[in-house]
């Protein structure tokens, strides 16, 4: 399994504009078959502070991802929105055992 994890800190009076592209990518993204989990987080001290969470079956899966259309819709609506970005990519190392338990 292939993570994104983005941490966005929201130019100050675009929180919620940052909020309504959020929802839109995540609606699209969820519906990519080889995106396992896709969801966001706003910070609890801080609400221009925001983290991503993104589980696809591959890197490949992922870069599909960055290649639809509606990822360029939400680098277009969420732009203007962010003060700070970082980006990190993971190989998933350590799975949660609970999810693989599930499953079976």
């Amino acid at each position: 399994m292939f993570a994104v994890v983005v941490t966005i800190e929201a130019v100050p009076g675009k929180a919620d504009d940052l909020i309504e592209a959020l929802k839109a990518n995540g609606s699209h993204s969820r519906e990519e078959p080889d995106c396992l989990k896709w969801e966001w987080s706003r910070h609890v001290d801080d609400p221009d502070k925001f983290a991503i969470y993104e589980l696809y079956t591959n890197r490949d899966a992922f870069l599909a991802h960055k290649a639809s259309e509606h990822f360029a819709a939400w680098v277009e609506a969420s732009g203007p929105c962010i003060a700070n970005k970082v980006a990190g990519q993971y190989q998933v190392e350590g799975p949660d055992v609970r999810e693989a338990l599930s499953l079976s």
